[in-house]
């Protein structure tokens, strides 16, 4: 039996966006933010509710492991799905009874690939006692045909697909003034599921015309619990200027577009004076897609005399000279980490990857020789991915150690059947059947699933001995579901 969920109150509003668990605890949800923040200047009174967070920070510490993301080497995404209903049935209970006390009568789920199953369970005890709410379900769990196609019988009435302020808000507009909702590009009518090609909405052309969350539905207090360490999720931009051949992350953020300064600094400006932070994580896929726009905002901070670290991914960019490097970290960059994935320029073409190992290498130096952390993500088991490969890798692990901090992420090549790789099997040598799990594909070359962790434990190995800090290590479970 937990603990009940926390007094915070749901309140009367047009329409209750909920963080649905599991989803990270560190920081709010800034997808959610956005969406709120932007309903909140078009009229619509927006309301939050961080259901994860309660969850997480109600549990006994044994629970709190469905929330870290190496669960997924131990359980399946719909197993902690199931272990979070089950675990916290009392609680979901709770928190649909109070919600059904309001007069709130549209309900946004964000959900993620794991937490769909638990939003699915949730509209369906909110259906059963009031069949007229209007549940809407939005995020990346939801992007793709798949995983919408997994959650049978399903209790959504529509779907947001891509980004979603405008068509959130066109959802409302039209729900309170009694007109027809519609499918249309990124809004899919569950009526509609398989039946119609779904288009994902149009991509948000000036960042800046759209106002920065707020994040005043939050409980800023609450994150991260136990740690002084309070830092805001901020984005500097939308999308990705690569398309690496593995990645699905630029299918959903199909172009790539950046704020200006200007309005950057004005939303920090805001956080340190009105949220009181301290430390940002810049959540963007990269942060250096424009070194204009980075170099810019790095002088607007240094110039504010403003003192914050922040933290954030990017590309590795051989343009990026030494003096940038130094102004990032005079602009309070504490961490920087680079989706290397492989010290093999053949496999870093096949990647998809703009830049050699060795360019690679003169990157992490500079970076590091600029005293910011510098953490990596390696991949291995690409498709047609060599011994030679593999070892070339681990080569460049051992050659440029003294410049890298941490590995962040050591992984086994995963399928993502929309991703090209996916798509395009033929082209790179990969054998996959169709309704088995993707994790189960083979290369050209014979290496399998087994191998491919082979080769993961062997990273692991070599990075243990040499000291260096690895944070997650990526060995993902097979779909007890599926046909093996």
């Amino acid at each position: 039996m937990q603990n009940n969920l926390s007094q915070s109150t749901i309140k009367d509003a047009d329409i209750l966006l909920v963080v649905t668990a599991p989803f990270f605890t560190k920081m709010p949800h800034i997808g959610v933010a956005y969406l709120s923040s932007y309903l909140n200047r078009q009229g619509f009174k927006a309301d939050i509710y961080d259901l994860s967070l309660e969850l997480f920070n109600n549990s006994k510490q044994d629970l709190k492991r469905f929330w870290g993301v190496e669960c997924v080497n131990s359980f399946f995404q719909e197993q902690i799905a199931e272990n979070i209903l089950k675990n916290f049935a009392q609680e979901l209970d709770e928190f649909v009874e109070n919600l059904l006390l309001t007069k709130t009568r549209v309900i946004g789920f964000s959900v993620n690939l794991i937490s769909i199953y638990v939003a699915n369970k949730i509209a369906e005890k909110i259906k059963r006692k009031d069949p007229g709410r209007f549940i809407i379900f939005g995020g990346p769990g939801v992007f793709f045909e798949h995983p919408r196609d997994l959650i049978l019988p399903g209790f959504a009435d529509v779907y947001v697909i891509g980004e979603g302020e405008a068509q959130l808000f066109n959802i409302l507009k039209s729900y309170y003034n009694n007109s027809v909702i519609v499918s249309a590009p990124g809004i899919l009518l569950a009526k509609d599921l398989g039946k119609i090609k779904t288009v994902p909405s149009e991509s948000i052309r000036d960042l800046d015309q759209i106002p920065f969350p707020d994040f005043s539905g939050f409980r800023l207090g609450e994150y991260n619990q136990g740690s002084d360490y309070k830092p805001l999720p901020l984005l500097l931009s939308r999308g990705c200027i690569r398309h690496c051949t593995y990645c699905i992350d630029h299918i959903m953020w199909p172009k790539y577009r950046f704020r200006s300064p200007l309005h950057i600094m004005e939303e920090i400006n805001y956080h340190i004076r009105k949220n009181r932070a301290t430390s940002f994580e810049f959540i963007d896929l990269i942060c250096n897609g424009s070194l204009e726009q980075l170099s810019g905002i790095s002088d607007l901070i240094i110039n504010s005399g403003l003192k914050f670290n922040w933290v954030s991914y990017a590309v590795i960019r051989k343009e990026m000279e030494p003096a940038l490097f130094r102004k990032l970290k005079q602009a309070g960059c504490h961490t920087l980490i680079y989706g290397v994935e492989s010290g093999s320029d053949r496999i870093l073409e096949k990647m998809g990857k703009a830049y050699t190992a060795q360019e690679a290498a003169g990157v992490i130096r500079n970076t590091h020789q600029a005293g910011i952390c510098t953490n990596i993500n390696i991949i291995v088991g690409f498709p047609g991915e060599t011994e030679e490969d593999f070892n070339q890798t681990i080569d460049f692990v051992l050659k440029n150690k003294d410049h890298i901090d941490e590995i962040t992420n050591i992984s086994g090549f995963t399928l993502f059947p929309a991703a090209d790789v996916g798509v395009n099997k033929d082209k790179y040598g990969v054998t996959w059947e169709e309704g088995t799990d993707p994790m189960l594909f083979t290369d050209s070359n014979g290496l399998d699933r087994e191998s491919r962790n082979r080769r993961v434990a062997k990273m692991v190995e070599m990075v243990s001995s040499l000291k260096l800090h690895k944070a997650i290590v990526n060995k993902p479970v097979l779909n007890p579901k599926v046909r093996q």
